[in-house]
């Protein structure tokens, strides 16, 4: 009898942990194998272990089931497996977000790639943009696709003025027009071009309803 020891013994946790997985992963059908070119299952060893797991595969689970809901809005169905240079980072970010603006973002970007109108215009360098945006940014950035950084700025009453329209502070605002612009999405405060780069009217512009 041959010792294999390449093949490791499954504990009777880790098999439920695996059940467990594939569970919230059922509501999705086929979709997400259309989707990716793969089942859930196929997933189980790259979300890492314990209580981890399970929250990252709820997470993957929901953003999935979001952008399969936005597909079916726009009436998208004739769909392209995305490319996994595009799908693996924004499984990456899905994984560990759970805060409903950036998991809504994450859902947009990932339908966006398996929308054959918009795949092209998917760059990678969006879903590092939205790992380092937090929930407010996601308002805020949304805000300037129409006002103008400058515009926001040019008196001392104005930054409270668009602060109040989005149910933030002064000092929430401009700390999120500081993160944006670090991050390349808005443009720098001496720009009288619309708030939002052209790197980031683009990714408004994938990212849509």
């Amino acid at each position: 009898m041959t010792d294999d020891k390449s093949i490791l013994p499954i504990s009777d946790e880790q098999a439920k942990l695996g059940q467990e997985i594939l569970k919230a992963f059922s509501g999705l059908g086929s979709f997400f194998k259309e989707a990716l070119g793969s089942v859930p299952s196929d997933l189980i060893g790259y979300l890492g272990g314990d209580w981890l797991r399970m929250r990252r595969a709820e997470n993957i689970a929901r953003m999935m089931s979001l952008a399969q809901e936005k597909l079916e809005s726009r009436g998208v169905r004739d769909r392209e497996p995305a490319s996994l240079t595009l799908a693996l980072p924004i499984l990456r970010g899905a994984a560990d977000e759970s805060r409903k603006e950036l998991q809504d973002l994450w859902a947009r970007l990932m339908a966006a790639t398996l929308d054959p109108s918009r795949a092209r215009n998917v760059r990678q360098g969006f879903a590092e943009a939205i790992s380092k945006m937090d929930p407010i940014d996601a308002i805020v950035l949304n805000y300037l696709k129409d006002e103008a950084v400058s515009t926001i700025f040019q008196s001392q009453n104005t930054p409270d003025i668009s602060a109040s329209k989005l149910g933030i502070s002064t000092d929430e605002l401009q700390a999120s027009i500081w993160n944006l612009t670090r991050i390349g999405l808005a443009a720098d405060i001496n720009q009288y071009a619309k708030g939002a780069t052209a790197f980031g009217r683009e990714f408004l512009r994938v990212v849509s309803d």
